[in-house]
């Protein structure tokens, strides 16, 4: 059955997805940030651009579940994020910043229904299985496809054109919130996969 195959073909692409992010982490977390601003002061200077209300942010223990609550404004950082003064710290916090902005203000809301979506693709194969129903397991499993082809959708949404990357860069530079900035535009991209990687456990943010 094709939903069968993709299903498979969805888990493996997480798993090869969580080695390069996990790689990324460990490397990015050895290069020091030269400006000397941690994640949590780098996320308040980006945000503070985008809001006119300026998001709380609080640090929550855990790792890779960085995000952004719109409905309560508020940025919730891990605590290698919130303290560190590294450049996975501070790529991390300019990603999650990101969401804060108005014109990417579909990010945070997508985010948190894939994350209720993936709980209920766990709850339909659980009873599917308790059920004996393949019916009703391929359509959890079919709901958690949909969530991964979203997330990628959302990643776009994020990171937008290449002129709003550069227009990034250069904001990036301006506020001296990562030096080199060339260390932001090498790990961006890479470091985002940390949405994809989370993608089967992105549902804790929401109760933590």
């Amino acid at each position: 059955m094709i939903i069968d195959i993709l299903f498979i073909i969805v888990v493996v692409l997480i798993i090869l997805i969580n080695m390069l992010f996990r790689s990324v982490v460990k490397t990015t977390k050895n290069i020091k940030n030269d400006t000397k601003l941690s994640g949590m002061e780098i996320a308040r200077k980006l945000s503070s651009k985008f809001c006119e209300e300026e998001p709380h942010i609080i640090k929550k223990n855990g790792k890779y579940l960085d995000h952004y609550n719109k409905e309560r404004n508020v940025i919730k950082l891990s605590p290698d994020v919130f303290d560190g003064e590294d450049i996975y710290a501070g790529v991390t916090a300019i990603n999650v910043a990101l969401e804060t902005d108005p014109e990417r203000k579909n990010v945070a809301t997508g985010r948190k229904l894939n994350a209720f979506l993936v709980i209920a693709s766990y709850l339909l194969i659980i009873l599917g299985t308790f059920a004996n129903n393949i019916f009703i397991i391929r359509i959890g499993m079919l709901l958690f496809i949909i969530t991964f082809i979203i997330e990628f959708l959302l990643l776009a949404n994020l990171f937008k054109t290449e002129e709003d990357l550069k227009q990034l860069y250069n904001l990036i530079k301006e506020e001296k919130l990562i030096k080199p900035t060339e260390e932001y535009e090498k790990n961006c991209l890479l470091l985002s996969l940390s949405r994809l990687a989370t993608l089967p456990y992105s549902f804790i943010n929401y109760f933590r």
